[in-house]
C-alpha cells in the first residue's frame, strides 16, 4: 500500500510490479523477495523513488544492477 500511496500502480499480471507514468515518462519498481529493481526514464522520478524506499523501508541502495537471478545484465 506504500507505494499506491506515492502514486505507483501495482501489474495486475505481476504484484510484484509497480508503474509510475508521469508526463510520458514511466518509473517501475520490481520487488523480489528481498531484492528490488529500479529503472525506468525519469532519473528525477527514480531519484525520489530510491529516497523512499529507504527512508520507508531502511534499504541500502547497491548501485547498478549487474545479476539478477543468477542472470548477468548487460547494457547497450
Amino acid at each position: 500500500r506504500v507505494m499506491q500511496h506515492y502514486g505507483y500502480d501495482q501489474g495486475n499480471g505481476d504484484q510484484t510490479l509497480f508503474m509510475k507514468r508521469k508526463e510520458g515518462k514511466v518509473t517501475l519498481l520490481l520487488v523480489y523477495v528481498d531484492d528490488m529493481i529500479v529503472t525506468g526514464d525519469d532519473e528525477d522520478e527514480i531519484t525520489k523513488l530510491k529516497v523512499l524506499l529507504v527512508v520507508e523501508f531502511d534499504l541500502k541502495d547497491l548501485g547498478k544492477l549487474r545479476y539478477f537471478l543468477g542472470i548477468e545484465i548487460a547494457r547497450s
